[in-house]
């Protein structure tokens, strides 16, 4: 009975620590999804998208773009395809 105890904490150590092992967003890949959804929002070019190396849904991005406009984006979707609303011009 002894040995069964052991696996069955040796197991679940296991299920734990697979639990904390979430796999962070591709921060390039969220910043240059969210420049093309500005871009296809409002017709501006040359966009750039600075977020948070953590970036989640929910959080604020810098945007800015050609002729020195400057905007916030809030990430509303980020796992196909990251897409946000601009919050402020």
């Amino acid at each position: 009975m002894g040995r069964a105890r052991y696996l069955i904490v040796i197991a679940a150590f296991a299920v734990l620590a697979g639990c904390g092992d979430d796999e962070k967003p591709d921060i390039d890949r969220v910043q240059s999804d969210l420049a093309r959804d500005v871009q296809e929002q409002t017709g501006t070019q040359d966009v750039r998208v600075a977020c948070p190396d953590d970036v989640s849904e929910g959080d604020l991005c810098d945007v800015t773009a050609s002729g020195g406009l400057k905007a916030t984006i809030r990430i509303t979707e980020i796992d196909d395809g990251a897409k946000g609303e601009i919050v402020q011009p």
